[in-house]
């Protein structure tokens, strides 16, 4: 089957390009909201053509409207995840093709993932071959800033699901993503008491000296071993030289592999004692993203994949990478969970953001072979 799939969709090569790079010249950031709602009319037309399915699109407060259509029928659904926003402004990249590589805004996170799912219907579709089950894919508009309109609306779809598939790149080497570190961020502010620096230095309460120590002690947490980081990135406090300042914050931004460490972590930070006497402090946390664990059933996943990979001549492995996706949060439910299901490249987030011409046929090919082994 994983051959048949993969004559098939060479066959059709010059077809999935020209809806790769339609989808690509389709340009919007996750803050562009008319662009976003031409993105999705486009989309619901490539749907519509090459599976047959209609597609739902759901009414988000903010505009980033996410879609979901189905394809197939049978016992258990699998769900497909993806994204339609990029993180490149319109117009500050050109589509262009360099030797093996396809450059273009979005064109690796993550247009190119969402036409291997779409042709990967279609092949089901042309060929006739029945999934035996139902596949349900969702759409979202927001991934690029944390899915706030549409991480509910993603677990909901996800439950009861045998497993979810996302279709984000794969690493840089060609391998797939089994678990995903998860995030947590924090605010701190602290109070002191503001004095003349010259005529009082002693009856003053530095803020910024509390918010020094503080920062020590949050970066001595890093353990890279454990997979734990921890890093300041946005620190301000004081107003002139000669005032000994009331007031300091720092952000904190924390990455973490398991749940429980993201739960000491958290606890750490938020009841820190001071160390300035007469300091206090205030801590807002931003729960971010639980991480994707390696679970049996993520793991077990890739072996499927594994296996369609050698029928089809391909060789990866299995990485636990920093960055998270909306495969996170369903993994987290229990929810089997595999990434890295899209394309083949390198230069996500950045001006050489590219796939590789030769692999993108093959990839689709993998992930078409393990919806049906599932």
């Amino acid at each position: 089957m994983e051959q048949k799939l993969l004559a098939y969709l060479k066959e059709h090569e010059a077809e999935i390009f020209a809806d790769l790079k339609e989808l690509v010249l389709a340009e919007a950031s996750t803050s562009d909201i008319d662009q976003l709602a031409h993105v999705r009319e486009v989309l619901i037309r490539l749907i519509k053509e090459r599976t047959g399915s209609d597609t739902f699109v759901y009414e988000a407060k903010g505009g980033h409207n996410p879609m979901k259509f189905e394809f197939g029928q049978g016992d258990g659904t699998v769900l497909l995840i993806g994204h339609y926003d990029t993180v490149c402004p319109i117009g500050s990249m050109e589509l262009r093709q360099e030797g093996n590589e396809l450059h273009g805004p979005g064109v690796l996170d993550m247009k190119s993932g969402l036409v291997s799912a779409i042709w990967s219907m279609k092949a089901y579709k042309d060929l006739g071959i029945d999934p035996g089950k139902s596949l349900r894919m969702v759409i979202n508009g927001d991934e690029e800033i944390r899915s706030p309109e549409s991480s509910s609306i993603i677990c909901e779809q996800a439950q009861g699901c045998k497993a979810a598939l996302v279709c984000e790149p794969c690493t840089s080497n060609g391998d797939l993503k089994t678990g995903r570190k998860g995030s947590i961020g924090f605010e701190i502010t602290i109070h002191g008491k503001a004095t003349h620096a010259g005529n009082n230095h002693k009856g003053g309460i530095n803020a910024i000296e509390e918010m020094a120590r503080e920062i020590q002690y949050v970066h001595s947490l890093t353990d890279y071993e454990a997979g734990t980081t921890l890093n300041v990135g946005i620190c301000s406090g004081g107003t002139k030289a000669n005032v000994v300042p009331d007031l300091a914050s720092y952000t904190v931004d924390c990455r973490y592999m398991k749940m429980s460490e993201g739960e000491r972590i958290r606890g750490l930070l938020t009841n820190l004692a001071v160390s300035v006497p007469g300091t206090t402090r205030e801590v807002a946390v931003d729960e971010g993203m639980p991480p994707m664990e390696q679970t049996p059933g993520n793991l077990g996943l890739y072996e499927l994949a594994a296996q369609c990979g050698e029928k089809l001549g391909l060789s990866f492995s299995h990485q636990f990478v920093g960055g998270g996706s909306d495969g996170n949060k369903v993994s987290a439910m229990g929810v089997p969970t595999l990434d890295g299901l899209g394309a083949w490249g390198d230069g996500a987030h950045a001006v050489n953001e590219h796939i590789l011409i030769d692999q993108y046929v093959p990839r689709i090919a993998l992930l078409a072979s393990l919806i049906l082994k599932i």
